[in-house]
């Protein structure tokens, strides 16, 4: 049986580059390499793709590209491609790919661009499509198409950049959706970065101009005091739900499965998972953020299309406990994107 020519696609020139490359890192150390004949590529911080021929451990070092084997390619979108072009002695040359892994994390990798590559090429790939790719990564759209459906979600206000010479009035419209302390962070960006707690008005203004580094939109909510939890969601048609993680370290990969939570509220966070999945259209996986309030509340947080993929990360660890082990859980992703890659007509 001819072996699948697999593109692990891996780096990127987001804040999340490093994260990128332990994903790739596991993958690329667990994929069988008598089932795939594996094609590494990895995008550099400042955006230039590389075919890298080298040892795996070099990613997860990140001195991969210091490899002087590595050599210029480019993913064709030429459908009559279905493969990369590597330049190799001023020439390039053509690798067919059979299905794509990307595992390209924030800007480029989450919010539909290189997702519209794959689509213009042809080439089956693991993840989202475009649509939920660029919804979820916007948390100002998720929010807003996820309450719109009715799936309870903590208060929120979108700031424009458009509005920045307006901001004293949009402080106002803040404040009078909003309690003090409010959670301010940019839109389409990881939380961790230009985000923080706003008590009263100063701090909040401080926050949006920094959240406004980062990105077109700012997100304030309120501010969620309680527990958290993950559930990674798998699937087509139907998708399907893990069970629930709560986070109880001082990573979001310091889960506790399954949470200490009677069966009810348990059924009620699945339920709500599958159902911000479907109707955000999402397809292949995701990880869900989900709130249990300490006013009894259970809310959602954010959809992630691309969650971290080494097998210590929450969705593998989640996926794992449902009997879907690290190897078998790429197998099945990649074998998915295959006999789904019709899935956008």
């Amino acid at each position: 049986m001819a072996k699948l020519k697999l593109l692990v696609l891996f780096g990127g020139s987001s804040n999340e580059y490093d994260a990128s490359l332990a994903s790739a890192a596991a993958i690329l150390r667990t994929l069988n390499s008598e089932r795939y004949e594996i094609v590494p590529v990895g995008i550099n911080k400042k955006g230039r793709w590389l075919y890298f021929p080298g040892d795996y451990e070099e990613i997860a070092s990140g001195k991969w590209i210091e490899n002087p084997d590595c050599a210029s390619a480019i993913l064709s979108p030429d459908p009559a491609h279905r493969g990369i072009l590597i330049l190799e002695d001023g020439n390039y040359t053509l690798k067919r790919i059979d299905v794509i892994f990307s595992v390209l994390h924030g800007q480029f990798g989450e919010d539909g661009a290189i997702q519209g590559l794959c689509e213009l090429s042809h080439i089956p790939y693991v993840g989202n499509g475009i649509f939920s790719s660029a919804a979820c990564r916007s948390k100002a759209m998720t929010h807003a198409l996820l309450s719109s459906a009715g799936i309870p979600m903590p208060s929120w206000v979108a700031v424009s950049q458009r509005n920045l010479s307006r901001l004293e009035h949009e402080y106002e419209r803040i404040e009078s959706q909003l309690d003090y302390p409010m959670y301010v962070k940019p839109s389409g960006c990881d939380q961790a970065i230009a985000s923080g707690k706003a008590e009263n008005r100063e701090e909040l203004s401080q926050h949006v101009k920094r959240a406004f580094t980062q990105d077109a939109t700012v997100l304030v909510e309120e501010l969620v005091e309680g527990r958290e939890f993950r559930v990674g969601v798998f699937g087509y048609d139907p998708p399907f739900a893990s069970f629930v993680g709560e986070i109880t370290g001082s990573t979001e990969d310091d889960l506790t499965i399954p949470a200490d939570l009677d069966e009810q509220t348990v059924h009620i966070m699945r339920e709500l998972a599958v159902s911000a999945f479907c109707i955000l259209e999402c397809s292949s996986l995701a990880l869900v953020d989900i709130y249990y309030t300490s006013r009894g509340d259970i809310l959602l947080g954010e959809v992630n299309t691309m969650p971290e993929m080494s097998d210590a990360s929450a969705y593998p660890k989640l996926m794992a406990d449902l009997g879907m082990r690290y190897p078998y859980l790429l197998d099945k992703l990649i074998e998915q994107a295959i006999e789904h890659d019709d899935r956008s007509f």
